[in-house]
């Protein structure tokens, strides 16, 4: 039996090796923390710290789906599905491009617009128009379509994306599957002892 191409074969490993850290690594750790980012929607917090505040329409009891809606969610998950990311050679961005994204996630306090308070009104109108005249929803809108431009609205953090120890462990457990797999693919006959 030939002895095997010892630097053949190192070489080869080596590349698998830098395609495994540049190209499959960033798609599968953008991969797994996206919907570990999509589960702390679902759940309502960032990795099991304090639950996010329950919006406005939860808390005044809003009838129909609006007000069985958790914090940050909606008909169409909007926010929550916007958050993807990009895999680069060796890296990957994980990112939500919504531009009020940020807003949700670092809290901070908001003026009112013009534009605001015309959305304000069409709610409010939409709300009477459904819900009747004096509903909880139709006086939330109106009370909301009365504040002066330039008035402050308050938006509590509720943080959803960021680095964390829960985010590097995904990293890790990712990292540590596709170097077992590599392991296991690349040592199964390979080398043989020989007796002599």
């Amino acid at each position: 039996m030939p002895a095997p191409d010892l630097l053949k074969m190192v070489k080869d490993d080596l590349k698998e090796l830098q395609r495994i850290q540049q190209r499959v690594l960033p798609v599968k750790v953008g991969r797994a923390v996206q919907s570990s980012v999509r589960e702390n929607f679902r759940r309502g917090n960032f990795y099991g710290e304090g639950q996010w505040q329950d919006p406005l329409r939860k808390k005044l009891g809003f009838s129909g789906t609006g007000g069985q809606y958790g914090p940050l969610l909606s008909g169409n998950d909007h926010l929550m599905m916007s958050t993807d990311y990009v895999p680069m050679t060796g890296k990957v961005l994980i990112r939500n491009l919504v531009n009020y994204a940020s807003v949700h996630n670092d809290g901070d306090e908001i003026s009112v617009t013009q534009r605001m308070r015309k959305f304000f009104w069409a709610k409010h109108y939409e709300a009477q128009e459904v819900r009747g005249k004096g509903s909880v929803e139709a006086d939330f809108w109106k009370n909301m379509a009365l504040k002066k431009p330039g008035g402050r609205i308050k938006i509590p953090r509720r943080h959803f994306l960021g680095p964390d120890k829960s985010v590097d462990k995904i990293v890790k457990d990712v990292v540590d599957t596709e170097l077992r797999n590599f392991v296991k693919q690349h040592s199964n006959g390979k080398i043989t002892a020989r007796s002599h």
